[in-house]
């Protein structure tokens, strides 16, 4: 994680994901629309990357979200959910840089 140094002044709350790692498996991504609604679990840093994730929970499963170019207008995709367990797990994972 980097401590870079935000607007406010302070160290950046949000995690900065690292560079993958040399056997890193893909996720599958796929158009958002499953979920009407969702709750954001967890995050990562959206104000010094142009990646930037999303931890989600709704209707008892959960999720990744990523959001990728202009904070005004990004491309939005997310995984197939998961039980929260195996979710929290693909979470890990992508804040290890194990998985993208």
């Amino acid at each position: 994680m980097s401590n870079r140094t935000p607007a406010w002044g302070g160290p950046c709350p949000s995690p900065h994901l690292p560079p993958l790692v040399g056997n890193a498996e893909p996720l599958a991504w796929h158009k958002p629309g499953r979920f009407a609604w969702s709750r954001v679990l967890a995050w990562t840093c959206h104000e010094h990357r142009n990646t930037w994730y999303e931890l989600c929970a709704a209707g008892g499963l959960a999720y990744i979200r990523r959001f990728k170019g202009s904070q005004l207008k990004p491309k939005v995709a997310q995984t197939h959910a998961w039980r929260m367990a195996e979710a929290q797990a693909v979470w890990l994972a992508l804040l290890s840089g194990r998985v993208r």
